[in-house]
């Protein structure tokens, strides 16, 4: 893992490793691997541990929850690759707490998987409480 040091002292993350940890991530959320959710979580902690306890130092707290945020959307998108179809994504956002009508909303929206990981209801049924739960 490569660091970058400012000027003034302080330490930060090059784009190389940036790339690289978004490249294991790709590789642990692959939405084509059969298994369970809990199980890609698990193993995605490990990688995440690690990778934090390495950079704990660095001056941008932004830069790590900006990587926090693109891991959820990645869950996410995994998430709803495994629901399969319209109806069952469809009873697990009104299962989480998403109207009837706003979950109909979006699941019939014409969106890949990576924008609909992005989309308010799919938010507020995996939200930060869903994903504690989880682990």
């Amino acid at each position: 893992m490569a660091t970058a040091c400012f000027n003034d002292g302080s330490l930060g993350v090059s784009s190389k490793s940036i790339c690289r940890f978004k490249d294991k991530v790709r590789y642990l959320t692959r939405r084509n691997q059969p298994g369970r959710f809990e199980e890609k979580i698990d193993r995605l902690n490990m990688l995440l541990r690690g990778w934090v306890n390495y950079y704990r130092y660095i001056r941008s707290d932004w830069l790590l929850r900006h990587m926090d945020g693109w891991v959820r959307r990645k869950l996410r998108a995994v998430k709803l690759k495994q629901l399969k179809r319209r109806y069952t994504t469809y009873k697990f956002y009104v299962r989480n707490g998403v109207e009837k009508y706003q979950a109909w909303i979006g699941v019939l929206g014409g969106k890949g998987l990576w924008r609909k990981s992005a989309i308010p209801q799919s938010h507020q049924s995996m939200s930060l409480k869903w994903f504690r739960e989880l682990v």
